[in-house]
């Protein structure tokens, strides 16, 4: 019986693929693009499945390995049938998949899912987040896009309504640090109490979040107030607060809450004058002081805060950035005294424009010496007239670092936040902002090394937008097992241990994903198997969990 007995690794995925039926992601996804049965092969369903248990198995980054990945686990135990195998979850399957999703519509698609899972979750999203990031691409890609392997350009939507426009994998804003490398970029909208994304949306690689928020707030609000059946508030960054984001706020008839811009001129005003007065005391961090607003034809209430933790970081930066311009300057300011000009009002012009642009240096005691040029060889000749005049600077370099120092200091640490929710509290509004770390983590578990990808490999961007609803559908699920285990935990009253050993009720899902690791599926003779390595912390975890996950244990 011990020669044919055979090890599968289950560790996490089996809390993993639990999470998922719960959630109903594979039937969701099969009910709006059904397979057709006379193809052999597994259903869209289950391959979606395949790949969000790939993305949070932590092993490999493209999709020709994924066989390779289910070489070694129970996929009876994972996928609820025995006629899986792991040859059939192959690159062609899964691309035959992403394709599927993006003929049907990646956001349209999500959103059906997102909104089924929030329900079964029994969560009413009253709060939502919008951020966006980027995903840097590897490799070269044409600048129309390649349609089923021919070179000639996609049809635009307005040569074939019937076809969508796929997103264009392009250089723009990178948040990664990578100028160089074309990139798509994702939005989210993300529900305040366990992160859930309720929206996905991917853009092309140079979008504007100022044009782009006031779309998608026009686009997605309705059904996420349908969903919500309650007043919504939206929070986002200074991006929302435009014009046009302000409008489609106002149309929706919604609450927001958001940074108000630095560069706006009624900003400006109100940090001016409010600046060198005393702030009222929030806590031992933050100040403020409240105004009562009308902008964007909405009445508003701003809030000028304060944090001096972010005044002294800001002070230390500004420092050290003060110090680099002034290196830079003074190069630039003697090179100018090398510089020559053929005459005196060249000489004034390039001077004025060299102050205009570095008010951080003071050229004092400026005087411009000229010095006769001749076309001969050697030394010229006794009342030799010379061909012209060549005129230089020459000036003494005063940096003002101390004096912008004082001026920039004046305002370090200071931020308005806007909303038109007039019943907040100061406190109540800084506190509703600062949850949008929720989104803002989110991109933080879809970027990390780990996970399935920081840089995409897939070469159509068709299929790189359909993959980042997958990523997205993996940070659900991910989000989703941790809110419930964090949940469950405090209603039972019981704790996990941390790193450290100590009991808490707070643990990340990839702590516990870890903790899963070395969890076996043993299989032996006449069909019988037996799942080994579990011990009292991860019957905790079953346990709280409920009784799907203890049978996939089990």
């Amino acid at each position: 019986m011990h020669g044919t007995a055979v090890i599968k690794n289950l560790d996490h995925l089996g809390l993993v693929a639990t999470m998922i039926d719960e959630l109903d992601i594979e039937n969701s996804i099969d009910s709006e693009i059904p397979f057709d049965t006379n193809k052999k092969g597994l259903s869209y369903g289950m391959l979606v499945k395949a790949m969000i248990l790939n993305g949070l198995g932590y092993v490999n980054k493209q999709l020709y390995l994924t066989p390779r990945f289910f070489k070694d686990k129970p996929l009876e135990t994972l996928f609820g049938t025995p006629i899986i195998c792991a040859e059939q979850i192959n690159d062609d399957a899964l691309g035959r998949t992403l394709d599927a999703i993006y003929d049907y519509g990646v956001s349209e698609l999500y959103e059906k899912v997102s909104h089924k899972a929030v329900t079964l979750l029994g969560l009413t999203p009253s709060t939502v987040h919008l951020d966006s990031t980027s995903f840097h691409l590897d490799g070269a890609y044409r600048a129309f896009q390649v349609d089923n392997g021919l070179n000639q350009p996609i049809a635009s939507e307005d040569e074939d309504a019937k076809t969508p426009t796929p997103i264009k994998l392009i250089k723009g804003y990178s948040r990664d640090h990578h100028p160089n490398l074309n990139q798509v970029v994702l939005n989210l909208m993300v529900e305040h109490q366990a992160g859930i994304p309720l929206m996905m949306r991917a853009a092309d690689g140079n979008q504007i979040d100022a044009k782009a928020f006031a779309t998608l707030v026009d686009e997605h609000i309705d059904s996420l107030k349908a969903m919500s059946n309650t007043s919504l508030t939206l929070i986002a960054d200074a991006a929302l607060f435009t014009q046009k984001g302000l409008e489609a706020i106002k149309e929706k008839q919604i609450h927001f809450i958001s940074r108000v811009p630095h560069k706006l001129k009624e900003a400006k005003a109100l940090m001016h004058d409010e600046c060198s007065n005393t702030l009222t005391l929030l806590d031992e961090n933050y100040s403020f002081t409240e105004h009562a607003i009308t902008y964007g034809e909405m009445e508003q209430k701003w809030i000028l805060y304060k944090s001096a933790l972010s005044a002294q970081k800001e002070e230390k930066t500004l420092s050290k950035n003060l110090l680099h311009k002034s290196t830079d300057i003074t190069k630039k300011a003697k090179k100018l005294m090398i510089q020559p000009f053929f005459c005196e009002a060249d000489a004034l012009a390039t001077l004025g424009v060299f102050e205009s642009k570095n008010p951080l240096v003071s050229l004092k005691n400026a005087t411009l010496i000229s010095k006769p040029k001749f076309t001969t060889k050697g030394r010229p000749k006794p009342n030799q007239e010379p061909a012209h005049y060549e005129y230089y600077w020459q000036f003494d370099i005063t940096m003002q670092r101390d004096t912008f120092k004082s001026q920039s200091e004046e305002e370090s640490g200071y931020f308005i936040l806007a909303t038109n929710n007039l019943t907040l509290t100061p406190s109540e509004l800084l506190h509703e902002y600062k949850s949008q770390q929720r989104v803002e983590r989110g991109f933080r578990f879809l970027k990390s090394p780990e996970f399935l990808s920081d840089a995409l490999f897939l070469k159509k961007p068709q299929r790189i937008e359909a993959m980042l609803m997958i990523m997205t559908l993996c940070l659900m699920v991910y989000a989703a097992l941790e809110y419930k285990i964090r949940k469950e935990l405090k209603e039972q009253n019981k704790t996990f241990p941390n790193q450290l050993g100590k009991p808490i009720q707070n643990p990340t899902a990839r702590w516990v994903f870890e903790c899963f690791f070395a969890i076996h599926e043993l299989h032996m003779a006449k069909a019988q198997k037996m799942v080994v390595g579990l011990e009292n912390n991860h019957r905790v975890i079953l346990e709280v969990l409920g009784v799907n996950y203890l049978r996939r244990y089990g």
